[in-house]
């Protein structure tokens, strides 16, 4: 038995994911033998309820279309940036990901560079590192919360309802339009230097750090703004702070002191966000009730160290050295 199917069995053991279903393992590598080696087939042989285990690979995996209540959980991402992530580096990179009838309640964590499509009710989101979310329809339900994502869109004759965005890292736009809310959109850090990163009606938009240079939160039809961190001009009103140096909110705001793509959005000591949000959270991703998880490592047990020494498996056992963190 090879080391690296050691670590994924061992993995499996410790997570011990969601007792009485059905754990279903993905994984495209020549060898692995895993159950299957394409999302959508793990998805067509899958019965409601079952969680999917996609591991790391060097090649990336196609899409699929979701069409029933699953679990998709991948390793996480940025992997080889942050301390004790896990043991294998390789991250699981995913095509586009269609949420269809017959998927509420799906979960999908820890996936790299996926795009998504919601087109159904209650749906979550959580820990992946995201091309873009499509609202595909009329959604209710819809959780998206400590993601590393680069767009968020609700598209035309789509509505958008009782949503909670919050604790993820935007890195240029979300865009929800008139037929959105309620909302809730906390707790996110927007880093897009430019342009207008932020467009929504009918929402509570509060403890958020918005990095742009130029023009505030549009005061769209039906939103509280209250408690939010502004680099652009403005008022110092309800709680938000315009006109602040974003060097002296972040620990790495210029990336030049060393800290990885998603740590660098960290707060420095004596940020002007830290306390600064409603009843006295920090604002941004580490702070409020979901905090940003760095490489978004799934809420599970994990293996992040493991020494094994020598490639066999002698039928009486294996010497090795593991180290586990808890989730989180």
């Amino acid at each position: 038995m090879k080391k690296r199917q050691i670590l994924i069995l061992s993995g499996l053991i410790v997570c011990g994911i969601i007792s009485g279903q059905h754990l279903i393992r993905v994984n495209n590598n020549p060898g692995a033998g895993a159950d299957y080696a394409t999302l959508q087939e793990a998805n067509d042989n899958a019965s409601d309820g079952d969680t999917i285990y996609m591991e790391g690979s060097v090649t990336n995996y196609e899409g699929a279309n979701i069409s029933r209540r699953l679990t998709i959980i991948g390793p996480g991402y940025f992997l080889s940036e942050n301390d004790s992530t896990q043991a294998n580096k390789m991250g699981t990179i995913v095509g586009t990901v269609y949420f269809n009838s017959g998927s509420a309640g799906s979960i999908i964590t820890g996936i790299s560079n996926v795009t998504i499509y919601i087109r159904t009710d209650d749906i979550s989101v959580t820990r992946c590192n995201i091309s873009q979310i499509y609202i595909d329809g009329e959604v209710d339900q819809i959780l998206i919360v400590q993601n590393y994502l680069y767009q968020l869109y609700e598209a035309w004759n789509s509505t958008f309802t009782n949503g909670i965005i919050s604790n993820n890292i935007v890195t240029y736009a979300m865009t929800l339009g008139q037929s959105s809310g309620p909302l809730q959109i906390t707790n996110n850090v927007f880093t897009y230097l430019y342009s207008n990163p932020l467009s929504a009606y009918n929402a509570s938009i509060a403890n958020n750090i918005i990095c742009y240079q130029s023009g505030g939160i549009p005061v769209n039809t039906g939103n509280t703004i209250t408690n939010n961190i502004l680099a652009s001009d403005g008022t110092n009103s309800g709680g938000n702070q315009y006109n602040v140096a974003m060097a002296n909110v972040f620990v790495d705001f210029n990336g030049d002191k060393g800290f990885s793509t998603d740590g660098k959005w960290q707060l420095r000591t004596g940020s002007p966000a830290t306390g600064a949000g409603v009843s006295g959270v920090d604002c941004g991703v580490f702070g409020g009730v979901t905090p940003y998880v760095l490489s978004g490592v799934p809420a599970l047990p994990h293996i992040y160290e493991a020494e094994i020494p020598g490639t066999a498996y002698s039928g009486e056992g294996l010497n090795c050295s593991i180290k586990i963190k808890s989730g989180k």
